[in-house]
């Protein structure tokens, strides 16, 4: 199995306090050059400790993010750390006004990085389009067509024009490059049919996370099924992978005493962002009648808000505990999903980089050699 790090860089001060979208006057200025700094210490310590890929992923306006553009950020990683491939996951490819730009960007992190660049691509949620005034009608298909364009332009030898609904080039030639060949690896996080079919018709690895065991149950079952029947290949381990959010701890009581506040007010704050507020109409735009029609009925309507006690979220969400408890939970949900991917998500909700860092090294020391 392969294990990667994983963190969104959230703004862990004052986290109950502030609303969405995130007030100017809230923000800290002068913290701010500290949590960046800690949070690069995060992933080069990830990568001298083995672990296999450093992921992060782009959002904005929120306290669950703080990096508008992961790109930036997998920039510095490329020239701070040494072995672990660069995990985007991803960039919201419809926020994206040009995606020749991004193509040219993400070649020259494939560069700095000598090859170790995994570009994820995602159509993106509510709040990303509300806070770029993009119409979500539209992300499905600016996805779709932007997708199609960064990969030919990392491959096509010679200067071509391109011509869409809602893209227009006369010319595309980028430079530089990428190292990697035929291009980069290209991978999908997503929860919706359309989007699983797209991965599996592209032969895109699909990630899942921030869902409960049995969404991911449907979920790599559709893709499977959807790859076999309708695209005539059939996935391995190694093209399926899932997100969690982790921490581990000496013991499981001591990993509960530690990370109980931060589970709730992450998943409280998640729940908030996709069904309340001003978001709530984005969210339901960018749904179609199908969109979960594959899922089972033992899985809950994601639209709806579930129990939230920390029992449940740590038992279906979260991987909490002891180096054995953690162990145990992801060989189980391995066995379970046939993946052959972990992103372990290190911090989260209100929880500082400082407490973070203890369970990046008991995670690195204890579980990784009990989960490969």
């Amino acid at each position: 199995m392969q294990v990667w790090y994983y963190t969104l860089m959230p703004w862990p001060f004052h986290y109950s306090d502030i609303p969405f979208p995130f007030p100017g006057q809230m923000f800290e200025r002068s913290r701010a050059p500290e949590l960046y700094r800690a949070y690069l210490d995060l992933f080069r310590t990830a990568d001298d400790l083995g672990f296999d890929g450093l992921a992060l992923a782009e959002h904005h306006y929120t306290k669950v993010g703080t990096a508008p553009s992961p790109n930036l950020m997998a920039a510095v990683l490329a020239t701070h750390t040494h072995n672990a491939k660069i995990g985007l996951l991803g960039n919201c490819l419809p926020l994206h006004a040009h995606p020749v730009r991004l193509a040219e960007e993400l070649a020259m992190i494939d560069v700095l990085s000598h090859g170790r660049l995994v570009a994820g691509f995602i159509r993106g949620g509510g709040r990303e389009y509300h806070a770029y005034g993009v119409d979500i009608a539209d992300g499905r298909a600016m996805f779709e067509e932007a997708w199609e364009l960064i990969v030919r332009a990392w491959t096509e030898p010679e200067p071509f024009s391109w011509h869409s609904a809602h893209y227009n080039y006369d010319v595309v030639s980028i430079l530089p490059r990428p190292v990697q060949q035929p291009h980069p690896p290209v991978v999908a996080a997503a929860t919706t049919a359309e989007s699983i079919e797209w991965a599996a018709r592209h032969r895109a690895p699909l990630l899942m996370g921030f869902a409960s065991t049995q969404q991911m149950v449907d979920g790599f079952a559709y893709y499977r099924r959807f790859a076999h029947d309708e695209c005539g290949w059939d996935p391995t381990p190694g093209d399926m992978g899932i997100i969690g959010p982790t921490y581990v701890s000496t013991t499981d009581a001591t990993a509960r005493a530690e990370a109980e506040d931060h589970v709730l007010s992450h998943y409280h704050e998640l729940r908030s962002l996709i069904a309340g507020g001003p978001l709530r109409e984005f969210t339901a735009r960018r749904l179609s009648p199908r969109s979960y029609a594959y899922r089972s009925q033992q899985s809950e309507d994601p639209r709806q808000p579930e129990a939230a006690d920390y029992e449940t979220l740590a038992r279906h969400r979260y991987y909490i505990g002891g180096p054995d408890t953690v162990i145990q939970r992801i060989r189980e949900r391995q066995a379970e999903l046939g993946v052959g991917l972990f992103a372990a998500i290190t911090p989260f909700g209100s929880m500082e980089p400082l407490q973070a860092r203890s369970s990046v090294e008991l995670f690195a020391s204890e579980v990784l050699p009990g989960i490969r």
